[in-house]
């Protein structure tokens, strides 16, 4: 009981500076905030925040089945496997969002759904969701159509230190 174990934590580091930049994101869209968003503190709740970088997830994710409609055709699905956010600063209310969208990552059988948080010019908030696409039996690989959609908006990639 005298140490703290670490390494089993699933904690994200700091993320990359570029990612704090709303040029970094291929689709750009706003959204308001509610005034139902705000906590006892006057600012804006981090399950709001994360509840915004939902939205804007799901309407990435309706840009890509518009790009694939066969994807669900075919009886496959996307899930959400992890999700990861960092709250970065406070926003007020009224408030309208800018927001940051694309593809951080495409694996095999999944892609990470990375979105961004602005306001006024500054990153309030970054999420990055993997998202996996099943069958019947499991995880299978992404569609080489599918493939493509995410490809056209993928993020730069990180600048080497």
């Amino acid at each position: 009981m005298g140490h703290l174990v670490t390494d089993l934590t699933t904690i994200a580091a700091r993320p990359d500076p570029l990612r704090l930049r709303m040029d970094c994101y291929p689709l750009h869209d706003q959204i308001a905030a509610r005034y139902g968003d705000m906590d006892a503190n006057g600012h804006l709740n981090n399950v709001a925040l994360d509840s915004l970088h939902e939205t804007v997830r799901a309407s990435f994710g309706r840009l890509l089945r518009t790009t694939d409609t066969s994807l669900f055709d075919r009886g496959l699905r996307l899930v959400t496997a992890q999700r990861t956010t960092h709250f970065l600063a406070e926003a007020h209310w009224p408030v309208m969002i800018r927001t940051g969208a694309g593809a951080g990552r495409i694996g095999r059988t999944s892609y990470i759904a990375s979105t961004g948080l602005f306001r006024d010019g500054e990153c309030i908030s970054l999420c990055d969701a993997v998202i996996v696409l099943l069958d019947g039996r499991g995880p299978t690989p992404l569609p080489d159509d599918f493939r493509a959609a995410l490809q056209a908006v993928l993020l730069p990639a990180p600048r080497s230190t």
